[in-house]
């Protein structure tokens, strides 16, 4: 596995840590596990600069890297004679 798309795994879970423990404090639920280690710096500053990023400068990002967000839906091909 490349850089960029460890990178994006690691960010990917992070964020959603973040979103479980965000709902679990709404609705009164237990809370994943408190961070350790290198998770405590992807909680305490990589998630909240993110949500603080404006939406187009992390889009921009995004295309930037190499990964499978890059990758475009194909056209499928054109119909070249009746459907039956």
């Amino acid at each position: 596995m490349g850089f960029t798309r460890k990178v994006r795994v690691v960010s990917e879970r992070q964020l959603m840590t973040a979103a479980e423990r965000r709902i679990a404090t709404r609705y009164g639920t237990l809370p994943p596990s408190k961070p350790k280690g290198v998770d405590l710096f992807w909680q305490k500053v990589y998630v909240p600069l993110y949500h603080r990023i404006p939406w187009s400068v992390r889009a921009r990002v995004m295309r930037l890297m190499p990964g499978s967000h890059r990758e475009t839906w194909h056209t499928p091909p054109r119909a070249g004679g009746p459907a039956v």
